[in-house]
């Protein structure tokens, strides 16, 4: 009985005293001053890898590490969160990092061949050639496709609307004027590819041939929204505006004098017109502002939607209802739910 004793004991203690719980494996774990950053960029990764937007680091995945720290192991967040940065900015820089890595292991450096040049060398050659004789061609469109790349990237958004809409495709279309210009006099600064080829008089005509057929294409293309004419006071209803409907002018006149909401305009004046209030008090005003505040000037929120539906009817979903159910309308609102009030509910019926 004594042995059978001493081994029940010596069991206890393994597993009670040394058996490697969460919380001595989160106390005993070997910190290093750039784990965090390793993190970030391990997560950068799979926020590449995942399709995912950038900024799904710093709104979702941060706040769900602190959940867990919080919540399971009962540990402090804060250090840990500041060591790991996931930023929209961070997040971008680290998966360019990564990416040109990849690509200075693909590409030659100084002159010295890389994969991709030897494969060229020993497989084909006729492919090599051609490359060669496009690689003025290749590297104006790369600077060009970046270019279009960072429009793309301002026509998203939740808060994009047609005033916005008008101002980036306006400052495009000047900077492609601007570009059409200088690259016809041999200035390539704004073409950093470009730059680097040897450039002849045939191919600065051909680029700004392009850039000429591009003007137009946009121009015509868009036609509507860059002729459009935006009433001043959407943009600045306390500013001085000249209006003759004279309906207009005296809802102008009481928003002005509108103390109250002066103060909201600071938020800004897409903010300022979606307030609740704004079409009961001013129904003109909104009738008119609403069309350029409300309409979706660009595919992406179309598409948003389309994606929210599919990602709702995945996964063991597709009997959901989605015209009655909430959950298309959480995914696409900008709105918040009034929780407390929820939580009142369930009071209520658990007093019954």
């Amino acid at each position: 009985m004594e042995r059978l004793e001493c081994i029940k004991q010596e069991i206890t203690h393994i597993f009670v005293h040394k058996r490697p719980t969460l919380d001595r494996m989160f106390a005993s774990t070997s910190q290093r001053s750039d784990d965090g950053l390793r993190a970030s960029y391990n997560i950068s990764l799979l926020i590449a890898k995942s399709g995912k937007p950038q900024t799904i680091g710093e709104k979702l995945i941060l706040p769900a590490v602190e959940e867990i720290l919080k919540t399971v192991l009962h540990k402090p967040a804060s250090d840990i969160i500041k060591r790991i940065p996931l930023s929209n900015n961070t997040v971008e820089r680290h998966i360019d990092e990564m990416s040109s890595d990849i690509e200075s292991f693909l590409l030659a450096t100084d002159g010295a061949p890389a994969m991709v040049g030897q494969f060229l060398d020993t497989k084909d050659n006729i492919l090599k050639e051609n490359s060669m004789k496009r690689k003025t061609d290749t590297a104006y469109l790369t600077d060009l496709f970046t270019k279009f790349n960072m429009v793309n990237l301002q026509l998203q958004g939740d808060s994009l609307n047609l005033l916005k809409t008008k101002s980036i495709l306006s400052a495009f279309l000047a900077r492609v004027k601007l570009m059409k210009q200088n690259i016809g006099r041999g200035e390539f600064s704004q073409f950093p590819n470009l730059s680097q080829t040897s450039c002849q008089e045939d191919d600065v005509s051909t680029c700004v041939q392009h850039l000429n057929a591009l003007y137009s294409d946009f121009e015509s293309r868009f036609e509507d929204i860059l002729t459009m004419v935006i009433p001043p006071w959407i943009i600045n209803p306390y500013g001085d505006i000249e209006e003759t409907n004279v309906i207009i002018q005296e809802e102008l006149t009481e928003l002005s004098t509108n103390e109250e909401l002066k103060v909201q305009f600071e938020n800004g004046y897409q903010q300022f017109w979606l307030q609740n209030n704004i079409p009961v008090t001013y129904p003109i005003l909104w009738y008119i502002a609403r069309t350029f505040l409300i309409s979706f000037p660009s595919s992406y929120l179309v598409e948003t939607g389309f994606s929210a539906v599919t990602n709702l009817l995945m996964k063991k979903r597709n009997r959901l209802d989605i015209i009655s159910r909430g959950d298309l309308r959480l995914t696409l609102t900008k709105l918040t739910p009034n929780v407390d009030n929820l939580l009142l509910k369930h009071q209520v019926h658990l007093s019954h």
